[in-house]
């Protein structure tokens, strides 16, 4: 694995894997939905959509069929804090890929018809969301545990920002972020790591100036619990706490406690909530973390009349949790799942290409497979039952999508 830091704040990163025979591409962008003005919520994630419509040198149709003549994928993501566009191809295929997503990326179309046709894209894509009560009683969390502040806002904007948008728009938001200080390029694969650092910067060198985006901190959570009325069948309920964020010293502990939770079918509510008590078919706890803030939740879904019984079933297993710490066995489990699913990831090109993207955009260093793992395996029961007591002192929020 090699990393390279060169003029203007680009980063790339490459692992040499000789036998391979895929390779995986990322550009990874520091900067997402947290970092967008009010009035163009949703920015990120149309300019992500508008990236693959074409160039000056390839349209929309040629980038499809390049890649499906080459039995490729070629994708995108817009998280809270960062884009991400990446290919997966054939190892003899691999200047393709590069190319074509480093040209996406530097110049991209934005023309008009293309942003009209995207436009109708992403409404029906937040009306799919509207529909999905699951999807709406996580958005209506983030809201309470991120009052007044981006990191509550919803990745795919609103249906007014979205009709609003314009080119310009588009156009300014990608020439002012996305250049060199907020980009790393990963690639994975039989690849030499200088020829990848030439070819980048290369095709990066319009891409100079700029500046990382500059965030403020979401202010203090308060209690709360809100009800949505869909016309459905069932209850959905989840709770979420602010937990720190992802440079917090506590953060392999928190994740541990997330994962023998709600994290697997051994886990503390899958089988309290589901194959002890039958309460719900789907429950599992999550967490999130950001550059200053993160957050811990519980979710599942119940016949209406089931709900109060939910609530205390969730409430109590989260109450044990912080009184009396994991048992040894289970936080063993726990543990073991985070080593396993780290190790089969390493299985994929694409994965690996991934954890080496965010690790440098994020940290500006890859942690390595077995610092990772130390990590994990040094987490106690006292640290596990410290932080989750620590969070869950924290006033939480409450949300409930139910029939009405």
């Amino acid at each position: 694995m090699c990393v390279s830091r060169l003029d203007g704040g680009l980063r790339v990163v490459t692992e040499t894997l000789p036998h391979s025979r895929s390779a995986a591409i990322g550009v990874w962008v520091g900067v997402g939905n947290r970092d967008e003005p009010a009035e163009l919520a949703g920015v990120s994630h149309f300019l992500e959509h508008l990236l693959f419509k074409g160039t000056s040198s390839r349209t929309a149709h040629e980038i499809a069929e390049g890649i499906d003549a080459v039995g490729g994928d070629l994708n995108a993501f817009t998280s809270k804090e960062y884009t991400a566009f990446h290919a997966r191809v054939p190892a003899w295929d691999l200047d393709f890929g590069l190319d074509t997503l480093l040209d996406v990326l530097v110049d991209p179309g934005f023309t008009a018809d293309d942003l009209d046709a995207e436009r109708h894209v992403i409404l029906e894509e937040l009306a799919w969301s509207a529909d999905t009560p699951d999807d709406v009683v996580h958005s209506v969390l983030a809201e309470r545990l991120f009052p007044n502040h981006a990191l509550g806002w919803e990745v795919l904007g609103t249906s007014a920002s979205i009709r609003s948008m314009t080119v310009d728009d588009v156009r300014s938001f990608h020439d002012r972020w996305y250049r060199r200080p907020n980009i790393v390029v990963a690639v994975v694969g039989p690849v030499e790591h200088d020829e990848i650092v030439a070819r980048v910067d290369a095709a990066l060198d319009g891409r100079r100036g700029g500046e990382a985006p500059a965030r403020i901190g979401p202010v203090d959570a308060e209690a709360s619990d809100t009800n949505t009325y869909r016309s459905i069948e069932q209850a959905h309920f989840a709770r979420g706490w602010r937990s720190p964020g992802l440079h917090s010293p506590d953060r392999y502990a928190l994740a541990v406690a997330t994962q023998l939770l709600g994290g697997g079918w051994s886990s503390r509510l899958f089988r309290e909530v589901r194959e002890k008590r039958g309460l719900s078919y789907s429950v599992f706890a999550s967490g999130s973390s950001f550059v200053d803030a993160g957050t811990i939740s519980v979710y599942a879904a119940t016949a209406p009349e089931r709900l109060a019984e939910l609530r205390s079933v969730i409430d109590e297993q989260l109450a044990l949790l912080a009184e009396d710490g994991p048992g040894e066995r289970e936080l063993e489990v726990a543990r073991g799942g985070f080593e396993g699913a780290t190790v089969l990831g390493l299985e994929d090109t694409g994965s690996r290409m991934s954890r080496l993207a965010t690790n440098v955009l994020i940290r500006d260093r890859v942690v390595s497979v077995d610092e990772y793992l130390d990590a994990v395996r040094a987490v106690t029961a006292t640290d596990v039952q410290r932080v989750i007591a620590d969070v869950l002192a924290g006033p939480s929020a409450v949300s409930v999508v139910a029939p009405g």
